[in-house]
């Protein structure tokens, strides 16, 4: 198949030379980069009053990426804290940062952040949230309302890449793309978003599309997508499966 990838690098590349290797011909185009958040500087007040009972969540790899590139700049180390990573790849990313024992939740979403073992009852007890700039603002008053004193820290912010010549369209249409991997519902919505006239969009929306969960499923549906299979991960080898299996599929 023709796999659009459009994932921000290192991750573009890294899934594009996987495909290539299960014999797929993948388009790369990256549509989002990462840039500092605006509350970089709070940093060090925010994860200074911490104690070893409170809690740490981070809701991508790109929020320890960017906190562990800001303590490095002010000479401070990760607090001795509980540690929660929203997916598999934000546990490994806490790893490779030298944080371990972090807690993974089975559902990588805020709903299963929310029912992890130990969250019940925070009274008295601090969370630092590390995240980008938007999201979803489930986590915070559900842990409010249990007691807990939640603070939010905009670690990095994301910058999507414009097309005002709708170049980009064109182009995936002359390579002729027969699907599309999206990893997140900003880049779905974004990409539906560059198609500024209805045969682009036509066009972008009955491509197949490979999806990381059923919130992505749910938000692709109501665009208008139709061919949407959930990968059930945003890793490469799940996202390659999916894609695998509807190439048995239709043989």
């Amino acid at each position: 198949m023709i796999p659009l990838v459009v994932r921000p690098e290192p991750q573009a590349t890294s899934l594009s030379q996987a495909l290539c290797a299960a014999g797929h011909q993948p388009v790369s185009t990256p549509l989002l980069s990462f840039i500092e958040g605006r509350e970089l500087a709070q940093l060090p007040q925010l994860l200074g009053q911490l104690s070893e009972h409170d809690y740490v969540i981070a809701v991508s790899v790109h929020a320890v990426d960017f906190t562990d590139n800001a303590l490095q700049e002010y000479h401070l180390t990760w607090p001795s804290v509980h540690y929660i990573a929203v997916g598999e790849a934000t546990g490994n990313a806490f790893t490779k940062v030298g944080v371990t024992g972090a807690a993974v939740p089975d559902d990588p979403r805020s709903e299963g952040i929310i029912a992890l073992p130990g969250l019940e009852l925070l009274a008295g007890r601090r969370v630092v949230i590390l995240r980008g700039d938007g999201g979803r603002h489930m986590i915070a008053p559900t842990l409010t309302e249990r007691g807990a004193h939640v603070d939010y820290c905009e670690v990095y912010r994301r910058q999507y890449s414009s097309d005002p010549n709708d170049s980009f369209v064109k182009s995936w249409q002359s390579k002729q793309v027969d699907s599309i991997i999206i990893t997140s519902g900003g880049l779905l919505n974004h990409i539906v978003q560059l198609a500024t006239n209805n045969h682009a969009k036509d066009w972008l929306l009955s491509r197949l599309l490979i999806v990381p969960s059923i919130r992505v499923v749910l938000e692709a549906k109501a665009l208008g997508f139709t061919q949407i299979i959930n990968a059930e991960g945003a890793s490469n080898q799940a996202l390659i499966a999916a894609l695998d299996e509807r190439t048995r599929n239709d043989r």
